[in-house]
């Protein structure tokens, strides 16, 4: 297919290797399967020596890699918050402006891309206006959403107050993101709902999701003794650390009524000092942190939770339990966008009470578990593997290139004074 290639300036948020977690994996493979067929340039954010190593990976699907290194720290966020404050413009956007990335974008534009793509929101406000060839905006999440759901899961006040505002205005910054786009990836159909509803021409968005490499996970083990209760994610990801944190205080002292031995464990990068506290807190409780091997560490698993309360998307986390066979047992918001059958394919309640009931069930009935993870992996197989969904990649983007002399309007270019989110 390299006959009929085109360039593509590549821009992401998030550092695409290692795919350890739900935005990295999807970036990762439609970076490596786009760079199979066209020129790609890639530009990114990393946030640690670590990474920069990491592009070296990337560079078989680039044909040059480039990146800014970007801090996150508390004190830095503070600041951040600050600045959106009195500037009234959204803090996430604030927070990933840099100047740096800025120029480069400029310098890589001179190369004359036939395609831009944006991938995650926050790096739609370094493509100029009006931009030198079609953009489309891979929309990882409504991301306006997840603040507005943190605005009412029961965080301290301060919190719920800051992101009442945050989900206002960041709103109000994704909706004209997508408008100016000349295409919109969504993961879920409901999120392609949630931005048609707000007025985005449900012609220009498609919805894409995030697949699952199914030959590289094998059913887990599992006995009829097995009482390990397991979860992973991200664990420096603020709905994931709410979701440990509400099923440690709510939830978890249920089934321990239930099933005095019972073990949880949690399985994931960077956890933050509430969450590493937990197993000083219960000693049957382990923080794992990052394990190199996930199918290894889940092996004498009987139930898998993902009792969520606040996202926008596909759960990859939950995918990935199901093509290992672990039982799942999640809420509304965690199965959101999967096309499963709550009682099939996983247990699915809102209820403490009944989310403890469903996993002490788990604990207890190892036929159950065996019958729920068999056909959760059916579901993976069958729905999420990869070729399919990349195939629909390209798809999209074969009419997409052939309308490049058109112009679409970009987020306004912050060039000095009070546009630029840095000042």
């Amino acid at each position: 297919m390299r006959g009929c290639a085109i360039k593509i300036l590549f821009l992401t948020q998030l550092c695409p290797y290692p795919p350890s977690s739900g935005g990295a994996i999807k970036t990762y493979n439609f970076l490596k399967h786009l760079g199979a067929r066209h020129d790609v340039s890639l530009l990114t954010f990393v946030r640690s020596g670590d990474e920069v190593q990491f592009l070296s990976h990337l560079a078989p699907y680039c044909r040059g890699i480039d990146f800014c290194v970007i801090g996150r720290s508390r004190l830095l966020n503070m600041r951040y918050a600050l600045k959106s404050l009195l500037a009234g413009r959204s803090f996430i956007i604030t927070r990933d402006w840099h100047p740096d990335m800025y120029a480069k974008v400029r310098n890589l534009l001179d190369n004359q891309p036939d395609l831009i793509y944006v991938d995650h929101l926050q790096m739609f406000q370094f493509v100029p206006d009006p931009p030198p060839c079609p953009v489309v905006l891979d929309d990882h999440n409504i991301e306006w959403r997840i603040i507005e759901r943190f605005a009412s899961a029961g965080a301290a006040p301060f919190r719920r107050l800051f992101a009442s505002l945050e989900w206002r205005k960041l709103r109000s910054y994704e909706l004209d993101a997508c408008r100016r786009a000349g295409l919109v990836f969504t993961v879920t159909p409901q999120d392609k709902s949630v931005l048609v509803s707000s007025g985005i021409p449900e012609q220009k968005i498609v919805s894409l999701p995030v697949g699952v490499d199914v030959d590289s996970f094998t059913p887990v083990r599992s006995t009829a003794d097995d009482r390990k209760v397991l979860t992973f994610g991200t664990m420096s990801w603020p709905p994931n650390v709410d979701a440990v944190t509400y099923f440690v205080r709510a939830i978890y002292p249920l089934v321990k009524r239930q099933v005095s031995d019972v073990r949880f464990t949690v399985i994931g990068a960077n956890p933050p000092r509430e969450i590493r506290a937990l197993e000083d807190q219960d000693r049957s409780i382990n923080i794992a942190g990052f394990v190199e091997d996930i199918q290894a560490a889940a092996q004498g698993a009987a139930a898998f939770v993902a009792p969520l309360r606040i996202g926008s998307g596909i759960r990859v986390k939950i995918l990935d339990a199901m093509a290992m066979g672990l039982p799942v047992v999640t809420t509304s918001v965690g199965c959101e966008g999967i096309l499963l059958q709550p009682g099939e394919h996983a247990l699915v309640t809102d209820a403490p009470g009944e989310f403890a009931d469903a996993v002490v069930h788990l604990l207890l009935d190892p036929r159950e578990r065996l019958c729920l993870g068999s056909a959760g992996r059916k579901l993976v197989e069958s729905l999420y593997s990869w070729p399919p969904i990349l195939h629909r990649l390209d798809q999209a983007l074969s009419m997409f290139p052939a309308n490049r002399e058109s112009r679409y309007k970009a987020p306004q270019v912050p060039s000095s004074g009070s546009l630029n989110p840095g000042t």
